[in-house]
């Protein structure tokens, strides 16, 4: 999965749990930080946010990192 650079909060969070979640949770810095970090986020009446995200998939051999950076590269612009 990967964030895109124009999310609010970028980057983000990653969860996970033992039961197979994995999530992206780009709200939840202050929880995840321990305070650390701390987003203040939020909408006007009648407007709207967009998060993007990508997942890569691949049948066969494995992306090397060079390959893995030009496809975030290309979805990040």
């Amino acid at each position: 999965m990967v964030d895109h650079p124009k999310n609010p909060g970028y980057p983000t969070y990653w969860h996970a749990r033992g039961y197979g979640l994995y999530a992206a949770n780009p709200l939840g810095q202050a929880a995840l930080s321990a305070g650390k970090d701390v987003l203040n986020f939020s909408l006007k009446q009648g407007t709207s946010v967009r998060f993007q995200y990508r997942f890569v998939i691949r049948s066969g051999p494995r992306l090397g990192n060079e390959d893995i950076a030009s496809r975030y590269a290309a979805f990040g612009s």
